[in-house]
């Protein structure tokens, strides 16, 4: 007859299992350069698609922030 402590420690001590194999990643695509005249086609492929002919495609500006007030008190 075995005591508890040796069916104890004829147990297997339980291991952590091997992570699981990592997906196959495509390489890393190289974005498309955003030129101007793909900037105007999609532009235009949007207005046709709302219904908006001829409508003028926006362009960013540069807003900078006013300059804070000196509070400092002499």
């Amino acid at each position: 007859m075995t005591t508890p402590y040796e069916r104890l420690m004829a147990e297997t001590i339980p291991t952590r299992p091997a992570p699981a194999p990592k997906p196959e990643q495509p390489p890393p695509r190289q974005p498309g350069r955003w030129t101007p005249e793909k900037q105007d086609a999609h532009w235009a492929e949007l207005c046709q698609a709302v219904g908006v002919a001829n409508e003028q495609r926006p362009t960013l500006r540069l807003i900078t922030e006013p300059e804070p007030a000196n509070t400092d008190a002499a």
